[in-house]
């Protein structure tokens, strides 16, 4: 928790934080001063002259007026360190999530991330104030106030002095017991909270299939998973509780215990061990208000946990390569720390360019290239060797789990190649930052999401500072003013979450005119007419090759609309090349890419007749 709190702590707030803990340490000395000057106050009171415990009373008023004074000082550094760090993690862990890589957002790493989101608030605006400042006086106190002992009388201080670590123990101890516990409590609730979330997004398909009952689905294995660990933290609690109030108690014993020898054996007066008892219960009070903090500590540290979880997450670029050798290209050799930008690109040595389309695109190559999601995966593709001229627009076909859209994540920069390299004109994206490998491609997805907004907002996050006029000419290539001339406000209609408020086709449309507005090299499209019927499909297709900005185009595709306008057909199967050629060409070969042609083919044919009987 300390290290978290440290390294989010921004630098310039590192003073404030060192002038806290100094006045922390302050104000405790001042309460102890305060409790320990109650013996000689009580004696010269109960003494042959009362006048005397003037000067005492005196000091305990002088003692009690700074406490509150320098409390009041570091209430308010509190707080400003509060919002501070608030802002340094809201800020670092956004910051964070645009970086990392795609194959860490598993739904625990999701969950994950949700909550460090959702905790950046209140738990980290008090944490100095509500947490960190009562847990350091709470340690301090009976340490100060057994050491300011040691004059008034040094048996009970140094009874008081062995305590203290004695009840730590047992407090921090306690605490450890049902650490566990709590722990796999929050991980059943961020399951649960998946589930319920899950639950209610598949409603339709729950419903259609009639398993709408909550002990049927998996809500409700996770609902019971969830009532169990619960159960395991209340009776892990228990030992905590007892521990620690046993240790409360043997202390007090101790303590009262030495007073009371020392009164009877004439040590100390009957009015100083009146008020040693006062001076006793003081010392102990601070054990019961950490063992309230107890709940307060683990809510904080699984805080402090999850956005620890988010800020070291692997980033894109942070890949180790098999071979560090392998991932600069032939024609330069950057600095592993080099930050090139995409108007930085060089030509590939010899690279004859060709006129018209070609003139700004550029050359991709992949090579030897192969990428696995998670370690213990096998690869999704391996020793890939592809190029794609400048200018080009390539088909790329196969099987569904056959690597097509990998490929597009790691030209896009989504991915890194787990060996091999990615070039663009004989550049290593692995040596570009990440607005430069934003800058060069644009995307289209199977599954395109929007933002929830205007129309508008959503097609300028390709490229917010377009012009009316390029506006226009996309929403025409994308056959967006269709739906912009019945949508009651055209530009300005709201899409809603996730584009809720479109169909399917609509939203494809939106998401294409959004890529064809970004004014990037490299057009990617995966699926992209996957929701469209075959009028829409073949405008649109039409759409992504008349586009004038000069791309190197690469498309997945399963339907011959898209395919027909390829230069280049690239047939994939379990990760590897297993045709490539021209359209014509693949189909004289009468090989994979044929059988599918053929099969496609006879598909479009078919028409729904009725039945002659009917």
């Amino acid at each position: 928790m300390i290290r978290t709190f440290l390294a989010l702590m921004p630098a310039d707030r590192r003073g404030a934080m060192g002038l806290h803990l100094a006045l922390t340490v302050v104000s405790v000395i001042l309460r102890a001063l305060g409790t320990v000057v109650l013996v000689p106050l009580v004696a010269a009171l109960f003494g042959p002259e009362p006048a005397e415990a003037w000067p005492w009373l005196g000091l305990l008023a002088l003692a009690t007026a700074a406490g509150w004074a320098i409390d009041a000082v570091i209430s308010r550094i509190g707080m400003d360190l509060g919002f501070a760090l608030l802002d340094s993690a809201q800020h670092g862990v956004t910051d964070r999530l645009s970086r990392i890589r795609l194959s860490w957002f598993t739904p625990a790493n999701t969950a994950t991330a949700r909550q460090a989101i959702a905790a950046t608030g209140p738990d980290l605006v008090g944490i100095v104030v509500y947490l960190l400042t009562p847990l350091l006086s709470g340690i301090l106190l009976p340490i100060t106030i057994a050491i300011a002992l040691i004059p008034i009388s040094g048996p009970l201080a140094l009874a008081a002095l062995i305590g203290v670590p004695i009840l730590l123990a047992a407090f921090f101890g306690g605490a450890r017991i049902g650490r566990h516990a709590d722990r796999v409590a929050a991980e059943t609730n961020s399951a649960l909270t998946e589930r319920v979330v899950e639950f209610a997004r598949t409603q339709q398909a729950l419903r259609a299939s009639r398993r709408t009952e909550t002990e049927r689905s998996l809500v409700g294995t996770a609902l019971s998973r969830q009532h169990g660990a619960a159960i395991r933290v209340l009776l892990l609690q228990v030992p905590g509780q007892v521990l620690f109030g046993i240790a409360s108690q043997l202390a007090l014993l101790v303590l009262a215990g030495t007073t009371a020898y020392l009164t009877v054996t004439g040590t100390i007066s009957v009015p100083e061990a009146i008020a040693l008892i006062v001076v006793i219960i003081r010392c102990l009070e601070p054990f019961t208000s950490l063992a309230g903090l107890s709940a307060a500590i683990e809510s904080t540290t699984g805080v402090l946990r999850n956005i620890r979880t988010v800020l070291d997450a692997p980033t894109v670029g942070t890949a180790a390569p098999t071979d560090s050798t392998d991932r600069a290209p032939a024609q330069i050799q950057p600095h592993p720390q080099a930050q090139l930008h995409a108007q930085d690109l060089p030509r590939t040595q010899g690279q004859s360019r060709a006129q018209g389309s070609a003139a700004s695109a550029p050359a991709i190559t992949l090579t030897e290239v192969a990428f696995r999601y998670d370690p213990d995966s096998p690869d999704v593709v391996a020793g890939l060797d592809l190029e794609f001229a400048p200018g080009t627009t390539t088909a790329i076909v196969g099987p569904s789990g056959s690597g097509k859209s990998t490929i597009l994540s790691l030209i896009a920069g989504l991915q890194e190649p787990s060996a091999g390299r990615v070039l663009v004109d004989g550049v290593d994206l692995a040596v570009l930052d990440a607005t430069a490998r934003h800058t060069l491609t644009g995307v289209v997805f199977q599954h395109p999401y929007l933002f929830d907004g205007s129309l508008r907002a959503n097609v300028l996050a390709g490229h917010p500072e377009a012009t009316e006029q390029r506006i226009d000419d996309v929403a025409r290539l994308a056959r967006l003013d269709e739906l912009l001339a019945r949508i009651p406000g055209g530009w300005d209609a709201e899409v809603g979450e996730g584009g809720t408020a479109l169909s399917g086709g609509e939203r494809q449309r939106v998401s294409i005119a959004r890529a064809l507005l970004k004014p990037a090299p490299i057009l990617l499209v995966d699926e992209a007419t996957s929701a469209l019927d075959t009028e829409n499909e073949t405008a649109i297709v039409t759409a992504l090759t008349d586009d004038p900005t000069p791309r190197t185009r690469i498309l997945v595709a399963h339907r011959l609309g898209s395919i027909r306008t390829a230069d280049r057909v690239i047939f994939l199967a379990e990760g590897r090349v297993i045709e490539d050629g021209t359209i014509d060409e693949l189909r004289a070969a009468d090989g994979r890419f044929a059988h599918f042609w053929r099969e496609q083919d006879a598909a479009s044919g078919w028409k729904l007749r009725a039945h002659p009987s009917a």
